[in-house]
């Protein structure tokens, strides 16, 4: 189940980090796209929490967010997302440059 919003108080200065990446949009609360692309969104179930973050083409393995999250975690989580950026703008470059007429 993704997570509200309002579930994600704790994570206000990393959600700020993830709206000053390059092309990164926030269409609806919580929930990230890196030009037309979902690139990244919380869950919650059971009591966990995790975020869901593309990683190239495809989504990356989930990350972890514990309830009680500390100041090293929280950086910990926002430099994952900024090297899972930089992963996934590269591989949407790529494949932009193969679509273009007369590439490869």
């Amino acid at each position: 189940m993704r997570s509200t919003y309002d579930q994600l108080g704790d994570l206000k200065g990393v959600l700020a980090g993830i709206r000053r990446l390059r092309g990164v949009s926030e269409p609806r609360p919580g929930i990230f796209y890196l030009g037309q692309v979902p690139f990244l969104h919380f869950h919650r179930k059971d009591g966990a929490r995790w975020a869901d973050v593309r990683s190239g083409r495809d989504w990356g393995p989930p990350i972890l967010i514990p309830s009680n999250i500390g100041e090293g975690a929280r950086v910990e989580l926002l430099r994952t997302v900024r090297r899972r950026h930089g992963e996934t703008l590269t591989a949407l470059a790529a494949r932009r440059a193969r679509r273009r007429p007369g590439a490869g």
